[in-house]
């Protein structure tokens, strides 16, 4: 289809299967000179980081668009307008925060005050991955559509984020106010790639899914590997990591993403942390970070550097935090034999001077061991950042900083995502890679199967106790 189609409606939706060109079809809109800025909203913060780098690449002029999270955005107009649009609930209780802040928003929409203001803002709203869209959500931009010319994007064979109240019917809700404009039809990600038997595959999938039936992961040779999952862990895991290194030594310089269980971040983790070069792939709301900061904020002495190396430790390996701290027990006795390191020196600072700038450089000191790797690069990076932030912010807690980095991200997106890396579907929808690895298809639902098999553009391994997956 051609962006004018999307330039003749003032509101509308376009059916957007994955890979269809519909992340091109946005960049082409946004590449037409506004006289304001569009504005773009999706639901992920790696959603955004992708949008951003795909119109880098393309050159688009950053004053054509301002695109951010949904809620991201949300969070700006309260902040800009925080008397008219008050709320509560701190940041830190997430479940409660985020309800109320889209309540305050569409509150504040439907009573009209910032009406003008957001005219004269932009020139017209694109919303991505519109399926996910929960009902309150649904509500506000539909308010921001009487005010602005608005187009949404979606795929209800991608609603994956439906644990968040109820969601909008897309026949009688989502395209009773945006009509339907096209749908999609292209697999554009696999034809540009040369694999158009794959793309072709991944579009047939999705129509047997509708109609509840299940895949046969032999039907696609050469693109699609079944592999058969034992049922014991370690035999599995062994499996596993064989295959991934096998697209690693056939597809040195291309990327993986490795779906793991969307529920079970823990076990995520541990796919990485005994994974070479593979890195984790975190939800927005940071958790370990947000709790890292607050026993940072609690804890002195030996308390703050149990902590450190705690939870340092779950984000690289070779903190040896027990024989971390027996060592530091030793060199306090005065019984050290051998000399004192730069890790050792900066913990023991810690222990006397439990400054945030004493903090930060053992967190260095940490990452700079000998041996250690990594492997929640976004997680650390963010922890980092938040001690940082809050050595320039003496008056506010550590927790605090730890909300402003998490905000920001929210905002612009996460950049720090690693081509080879872990993560489940909700954090992996809407990227894309070359290589694709499916740890468990057993237990996936027709959304999330079809989310995880559609994001390779040249292969697909997946791991499932049968050759027929489904619902």
């Amino acid at each position: 289809m051609s962006i004018e189609a999307i330039f003749d409606n003032d509101v509308g939706s376009i059916v957007a299967p994955a890979g269809c060109g519909k992340t091109q079809l946005i960049t082409d809109t946004l590449v037409i000179k506004p006289n304001k800025p569009y504005l773009v909203l999706t639901h992920t913060t790696a959603g955004v980081a992708a949008l951003k780098l795909r119109l880098k690449k393309l050159s688009v002029p950053t004053k054509n668009f301002f695109v951010t999270t949904i809620d991201g955005w949300a969070l700006k107009l309260a902040k800009n307008f925080p008397v008219s649009c008050p709320i509560q609930t701190s940041p830190e209780n997430p479940k409660a925060f985020y309800p109320e802040l889209r309540r305050s928003v569409l509150a504040l929409l439907q009573n009209g005050n910032v009406n003008d203001i957001l005219r004269a803002s932009y020139s017209r709203l694109l919303v991505d991955e519109y399926q996910d869209c929960n009902l309150v959500q649904h509500q506000v931009v539909t308010e921001l559509s009487s005010l602005i010319p608005t187009t949404v994007f979606g795929d209800p064979m991608q609603c994956i984020f439906n644990f968040a109240g109820r969601m909008p019917d897309w026949n009688t809700e989502v395209q009773a106010r945006f009509p339907q404009i096209h749908e999609l039809t292209v697999p554009w990600r696999w034809n540009n790639a040369g694999s158009h038997g794959l793309g072709q595959w991944v579009l047939d999938c999705r129509n047997i899914l509708i109609q509840g039936n299940k895949i046969d992961l032999s039907t696609c040779p050469g693109y699609v590997h079944h592999k058969p999952l034992s049922g014991v862990a370690s035999t599995d895991l062994q499996a596993q990591q064989a295959a991934q290194y096998d697209i690693f030594n056939r597809a040195q310089n291309e990327s993986l993403l490795v779906i793991g269980d969307s529920i079970n971040a823990r076990s995520r983790h541990k796919y990485a942390q005994s994974s070479r070069n593979i890195d984790v792939v975190e939800p927005v709301q940071l958790d370990d970070v947000a709790n890292a900061a607050r026993s940072f904020d609690s804890a002195q002495g030996i308390d703050l550097v149990d902590a450190i190396l705690t939870y340092s430790g779950e984000m690289m390996t070779n903190v040896q935090r027990p024989q971390t701290l027996q060592r530091l027990r030793t060199i306090q006795a005065g019984r050290s034999r051998i000399p004192i390191t730069s890790l050792e020196t900066a913990l023991l600072n810690v222990l006397q001077n439990s400054s945030r700038n004493n903090i930060l450089t053992a967190l260095l000191q940490l990452e700079s061991k000998q041996g250690a790797k990594v492997y929640r690069k976004a997680a650390f990076s963010a922890l980092k950042d938040t001690i940082s932030l809050s050595s320039s912010m003496p008056d506010q807690t550590i927790l605090d900083a730890a909300s402003s980095i998490r905000e920001q991200l929210r905002l612009h997106g996460d950049r720090r995502i690693s081509r080879r890396a872990i993560g489940s579907t909700l954090l992996l929808k809407g990227l894309e890679c070359d290589h694709s690895l499916i740890l468990n298809a057993d237990n996936m639902n027709a959304q999330h199967l079809y989310v995880a098999l559609s994001r390779g553009a040249k292969s697909t391994t997946v791991f499932s106790q049968s050759n027929l997956i489904g619902p």
